[in-house]
């Protein structure tokens, strides 16, 4: 018989298989009863193997019978009485782990929704607050980074609290990462917006942009033209391209104060005050911009 003999029964039998899976998926199911038995002839061959699979099981962890209790009634009442409390611990494990999971879950979603829609999503990480002082509300912050995470934060990513920013990753080690506040001397100079915290129809969207200073102190500084219209309780909004681009229109702060210049009668000065502090918290949410590779393995 030629190839081409052989290749044309190949290519009939392939509309035939076909034809016969469809007529049998569109069969009553009582026409079907013989399938059963089919899967049972089937079965025959891994059968001994599961028996085994079982016995050693059962020789394994063998299951707890009657007579291996205590026939004491004062022993039978306290080993309930330590199932019951080791049940109970569990239960609570349980609990307060749920509760942890929800209180995370709540964070994230007070994240504004242009963080959630970012190619990387983000990461909660515990701080772990080692000796400062007090009193020193700009010093640097060490994070405890959980397993797969020292790979996901770089340099120079934004740790926030809900919408507001807390600071910038400084150095990433293995374990642990340092957290520079917004108000740390090394932030420097970063550019910013000013929004009204209240819009209203006499005052624009965007009510001044400003070159925002941390000078290491609890407040930052900035100067606007008197006639911008900045008031006390509007916000100041990132707006840096040298920051990463998941971090804008986050809060970095709040006016707090402006004040005349006597110096530049035409100019005011504002004194910006953070809404949230990463030392009052036990945690905060990195909006980390390690990039992936072609199988989706952050590198």
């Amino acid at each position: 018989m030629s190839s081409y003999g052989i290749t044309r029964k190949r290519a009939n039998v392939l509309p035939i298989s076909i034809g016969i899976t469809v007529f049998l998926a569109l069969s009553p199911a009582s026409w079907l009863g013989w399938t059963s038995d089919l899967s049972d002839l089937v079965r025959v061959p891994v059968t001994p193997f599961s028996h085994v699979g079982i016995m050693v099981t059962s020789w394994l962890r063998p299951a707890v019978e009657t007579s291996d209790l205590p026939t004491d009634e004062k022993e039978r009442n306290e080993l309930a009485i330590a199932e019951r409390e080791y049940f109970r611990q569990m239960w609570s494990a349980q609990m307060l782990r749920a509760t942890a999971l929800a209180d995370q879950l709540r964070e994230l979603q007070a994240l504004p929704e242009s963080a959630l829609r970012n190619p990387l999503p983000p990461m909660i990480v515990p701080i772990d607050v080692t000796g400062r002082k007090s009193s020193d509300v700009a010093s640097p912050l060490e994070l405890k980074l959980v397993r797969g995470t020292s790979s996901r934060i770089v340099e120079g990513d934004i740790a926030v609290i809900g919408s507001d920013i807390v600071g910038r990753i400084s150095r990433v080690g293995l374990s642990r990462a340092e957290l520079i506040p917004v108000n740390h001397k090394e932030i420097g100079l970063t550019r910013a917006a000013i929004v009204s915290a209240h819009p209203a129809v006499n005052r624009p969207p965007l009510l001044a942009e400003i070159i925002l200073q941390s000078s290491g102190e609890h407040v930052m500084f900035a100067e606007v033209p008197t006639t911008s219209g900045v008031q006390e309780g509007d916000l100041v909004q990132l707006d840096d391209p040298s920051w990463p681009s998941a971090g804008a229109g986050f809060t970095l702060g709040v006016v707090t104060r402006v004040n005349q210049l006597d110096e530049a009668p035409l100019r005011q000065r504002l004194v910006v005050t953070p809404r949230r502090r990463a030392r009052d918290v036990s945690r905060v949410i990195v909006l980390g911009t390690g990039e992936t590779n072609s199988e989706g393995v952050v590198e």
